[in-house]
């Protein structure tokens, strides 16, 4: 196995490995208006709600995840059609999976939390901080086009 020069025995590991979500954390199927969101929480204190990707899952905030669960509530979702959330025929609007999280908090009886975004989990993020600004605590975009903004 290959390792990181000078860095011990870590392993490098390819691109596409998905780290486990850290021991501890737990996971559920959350209904939420015509889908069931697969959320993962781990960790006290106060919330922060990690959105991910086209084309990934919540799986990709493992490592963030478990540093985040020292200090903070930590809820990884998978969106509306991805991962193992549920694919309904419709509703993918981003207004939509706003309002998606908006009721994943609801059932979690979290009431504000801290957004950390990637890519469309932006775009999602911004749904719900538009439509929901007194739940937001911060919003964290990483690696996301803004619409309208040229290179």
């Amino acid at each position: 196995m290959n390792t990181i020069s000078g860095q011990g025995a870590d392993p490098v590991l390819p691109a596409t490995a998905v780290q486990p979500f850290p021991a501890g954390f737990r996971t559920q199927n959350i209904p939420v208006k015509g889908v069931a969101l697969y959320v993962r929480t781990g960790g006290e204190g106060p919330a922060v709600v990690l959105l991910h990707g086209y084309g990934e899952t919540g799986d990709m905030w493992a490592p963030l995840a478990a540093e985040l669960a020292r200090d903070h509530t930590v809820i990884a979702p998978d969106l509306r059609g991805m991962g193992l959330t549920s694919r309904p025929e419709g509703n993918y609007d981003k207004k939509t999976q706003g309002h998606d999280i908006a009721g994943m908090l609801d059932a979690l009886q979290i009431d504000r939390a801290d957004l950390v975004t990637h890519d469309i989990g932006k775009m999602v993020g911004y749904a719900f901080a538009v439509q929901y600004p007194e739940r937001v605590t911060r919003f964290v975009i990483m690696d996301a086009p803004l619409p309208g903004i040229g290179p």
